[in-house]
């Protein structure tokens, strides 16, 4: 927590002065008490005395005041709070290579999989985007919170030709960007999620 006035935080100094004056002026208050030889008259007159109520009138005014002054003193706390404006480039490898069926049925199946389970852990209003690439990368789907154009572009999903990771890359750098605010702002996460099963060519 930060305060914007924190000058005005030294008046709690006079606060606790208060507090301790009226401690004091509690304590004096015994020396000055009157002796009674007939004690049973004595309370038949006097009555009940308020015990420690009589100190909730002062607590309370030293409460208020120690609080007027921490609000003029105009405190911030900045929290962390998670986000789930998130945006989300999957990257999907469909060169030839993702025909092998070392993984079982096979890799494109596979990434395929791993795709949709990435889809279904995500928040509802994150922003998913797919770029598939062989030899050259194609924008399969746009950033959307609609999942759909995602989902439909999985299934069509058919391996051949070469391994262009790095301009499938570049092309999904170049849709989260404009998602990104302007300087100054705070910046939404966003994330690139790149499936390949080997080395680019």
């Amino acid at each position: 927590m930060t305060f914007q006035q924190p000058a005005l935080l030294f008046g709690l100094i006079v606060v606790l002065a208060l507090a301790g004056v009226y401690a004091l002026a509690q304590r004096r208050r015994r020396k000055f008490t009157l002796r009674f030889t007939d004690v049973a008259l004595l309370e038949s007159v006097v009555g009940r005395r308020p015990g420690v109520r009589k100190h909730i009138p002062p607590l309370l005014f030293l409460l208020g005041a120690a609080g007027l002054v921490v609000a003029m003193a105009q405190p911030i706390l900045n929290l962390e709070v998670a986000r789930n404006d998130t945006s989300v480039m999957m990257v999907i490898d469909t060169s030839g290579s993702m025909d092998a069926t070392d993984v079982s049925p096979n890799r494109l199946e596979a990434a395929r999989q791993a795709a949709r389970t990435l889809l279904n852990k995500l928040p509802s209003n994150a922003r998913v985007g797919l770029v598939t690439f062989s030899s050259s990368p194609i924008l399969a789907a746009p950033l959307s919170d609609n999942r759909d154009p995602v989902l439909a572009a999985l299934d069509d999903l058919q391996a051949g030709g070469a391994t262009a990771t790095g301009d499938a890359l570049s092309l999904a750098v170049q849709q989260l960007r404009p998602a990104t605010p302007t300087s100054g702002a705070a910046r939404a996460p966003a994330m690139i999620v790149l499936l390949t099963d080997g080395g680019t060519n």
